[in-house]
């Protein structure tokens, strides 16, 4: 974890942007404040639906009124087509999967001679996620989306369509509407 601080602290440092960096659990942080914008990268999915809606209306509590949210949401797409690969690594062997009825992808590493380790998120499209936003105090405002990685070539191109893009990232504005007292439900 104290990499991942040190590194965005590096990146802010060396564009000149001022950033705080807290470590903590979703659930359960509490801010004195709101912010102009939270980043949400590589992890959402993270549990069920319930778990992500819960979240969703917590980083609406967390904006500024107007503010906006930038997550990252992993493609069905990309995880469905891909599910089935495996790439030997040095010790271990990598395997992509998708769970088709869950709409999950799922990366499992496998060190020779020890228990495989798998990690799983859910998948949205941006249709599933603006269902997912309903009663959030957040709205859909604009879908970017991101690279894709050809796993039989071992080459990632940082720009893709939405339709075969890993991942793409949504921004979601809190809406102007979401009163201090609706923040204090959530």
């Amino acid at each position: 974890m104290g990499r991942g601080r040190e590194y965005t602290r590096s990146l802010a440092a060396r564009n000149s942007v001022s950033v705080q960096v807290v470590t903590g659990d979703f659930y359960t942080v509490d801010f004195p404040g709101t912010f102009e914008s939270v980043c949400y990268w590589d992890g959402f999915g993270i549990g069920s639906d319930d778990d992500q809606r819960r979240l969703l209306s917590r980083v609406a509590g967390w904006l500024r009124p107007g503010a906006t949210a930038f997550i990252d949401i992993y493609t069905p797409w990309y995880w469905a087509y891909h599910a089935g690969f495996a790439r030997q690594h040095p010790g271990y062997t990598q395997v992509y999967g998708f769970d088709a009825q869950g709409c999950r992808m799922t990366d499992t590493y496998m060190p020779h001679g020890e228990e495989a380790l798998t990690q799983s998120l859910r998948c949205y499209s941006p249709a599933d996620l603006q269902l997912l936003l309903s009663g959030t105090g957040l709205v859909l405002t604009d879908v970017w989306p991101g690279g894709d990685y050809d796993p039989q070539a071992g080459v990632y191109r940082p720009e893709a369509s939405l339709g075969e893009c890993m991942t793409f990232t949504v921004l979601l504005q809190r809406e102007p509407s979401l009163s201090a007292a609706g923040r204090a439900r959530r």
